[in-house]
């Protein structure tokens, strides 16, 4: 049996490796587009500011690994058409320009995502970029050196964006986000966001919000400026357009793979799409929202990896199933650690649920302990039967574990009462007494009876 994998990066790649797990047996083949088959795209922002001293600890896998296990890859090859009914791929070899026919007896697409790059005036200039892949990492690279830019402007507030600020800063290089949304991070409630917008104020961010890009201008073909929605001109020697990603794809829509209602394409919990034998997984497929059970397309290395790893147990004969997602998700800007986990306040009166809500301050260590970091926790629940729908935590400390504890909370459908009851570790270098998860849920347990 012949296994192909057209993409690899993280959902990919995985779907590979595990493939060969499960079957020793059968010719498994990935087709990658760029000159690097595994890598984590998450780490590329930490490469521009130099806290990865060298971009080459970012690329996880070569060719030459994979051949150990007897998987084959052909980097700079394009997969350009897919005919299901004669199971036949055409790729394009991106080095020579020629095509070739290749036969396959299952499929898995890792097509991804790309950034979305609006046509407008002034976006083909130099210093104007996008950073989603390993061959953007070695443009914006070379960008940076030769403009040596002074001012830099993020287009999008978006989590990349707001790592990218912090990077910049780094760089002493000032920075200004134009965001067409009226508020950071829309995912969040608002008083959180609020949080994150004040810290990047105080870190000399300047921020342009209810307000589009219009244009660029530029001199000798190099940008010079942004021009706003409302008239606006900022001096620009750098701009990201960083304004979200869509999925990749139209290969799949081409050869009659159905597409979900979020534009990605649909799958079910086995990662099989409505063609036999074609499985996709990661930036390029939909999944489910574990709380409401509505599709969600969440473009995230850790999903797609999980999705990956189940897409390629069962391409090899196996029955695991991907159960969806609670919307989990961490990133760092300057100081602040900032995190959330199932639904907000807002997309929960959305759904259709009737939530209750606390916002406290927690630290990481007794009051009394060295070290003490605090931070802000939101924890909601539904008032009818104290049920944990989502948290947001944002600060300094142990965030990530604050939100790994309601993201396992979720997992079980948990309450309230069970959580205000939970047995965590506690050691003053580690945890007050009572965890500040403990507290919110205990405060609001109290709320429902």
């Amino acid at each position: 049996m012949r296994i192909i994998v057209i993409g690899g990066v993280a959902a990919g790649a995985k779907a590979a490796a595990k493939a060969r797990r499960v079957d020793r047996n059968s010719e498994i083949i990935i087709y990658q587009d760029e000159s690097e088959v595994s890598y984590s795209a998450c780490g590329l922002p930490y490469v521009i500011s130099g806290v990865i001293d060298d971009e080459r600890k970012v690329v996880i896998r070569q060719p030459e690994d994979f051949a150990k296990e007897g998987i084959r890859v052909f980097i700079r090859h394009r997969v350009i058409s897919i005919d299901k009914t004669r199971q036949q791929l055409i790729v394009r070899n991106l080095q020579d320009n020629t095509e070739s026919v290749v036969a396959y007896d299952r499929l898995i697409l890792a097509t991804g995502a790309r950034p979305i790059v609006p046509h407008i005036e002034g976006i083909t200039l130099d210093g104007v970029l996008t950073l989603r892949n390993i061959t953007d990492l070695a443009r914006f690279k070379s960008q940076l050196t030769t403009l040596q830019p002074k001012n830099a402007v993020i287009i999008g507030a978006g989590y990349i964006g707001l790592e990218l600020a912090e990077t910049f800063h780094e760089l002493n290089i000032k920075t200004t986000i134009v965001a067409k949304s009226a508020r950071i991070l829309p995912k969040f409630d608002p008083e959180m966001a609020q949080l994150v917008h004040d810290h990047l104020l105080e870190n000399q961010v300047e921020l342009v919000l209810g307000d589009g890009l219009a244009k660029l201008q530029g001199e000798n073909g190099r940008v010079t400026g942004v021009v706003t929605e409302s008239g606006k001109l900022l001096t620009a020697h750098l701009v990201v357009v960083s304004i979200g990603v869509r999925p990749n794809i139209e290969l799949a829509k081409i050869a009659g793979i159905g597409l979900g209602t979020t534009g990605a394409i649909a799958v079910d919990s086995r990662m099989e799409t409505n063609v036999a034998g074609i499985y996709a997984a990661g930036d390029c497929c939909e999944t489910v929202n574990r709380i409401t059970g509505a599709p969600t397309w969440m473009p995230l290395g850790d999903i797609a990896n999980l999705q990956g790893r189940v897409a390629g147990e069962n391409v090899a004969g196996g029955d695991a199933h991907f159960p969806g997602v609670f919307g989990t998700a961490i990133f760092k800007t300057f100081d602040l650690t900032v995190a959330i986990t199932g639904l907000s306040e807002q997309s929960a009166l959305e759904s259709g649920f009737d939530p209750i809500s606390i916002v406290m301050a927690g630290s990481d260590r007794a009051r009394y302990y060295p070290g003490k970091q605090e931070f802000s926790l939101k924890l909601i629940a539904d008032r009818k039967d104290g049920r944990v729908l989502g948290a947001q935590v944002i600060g300094l400390g142990s965030v990530d574990k604050m939100i790994d504890i309601v993201a396992t909370a979720l997992l079980g459908k948990l309450a309230c009462a069970d959580l205000e009851n939970a047995d965590l570790a506690y050691s003053p270098p580690f945890s007050p007494v009572l965890s500040p998860i403990i507290v919110a849920a205990g405060i609001l347990n109290s709320r429902l009876t």
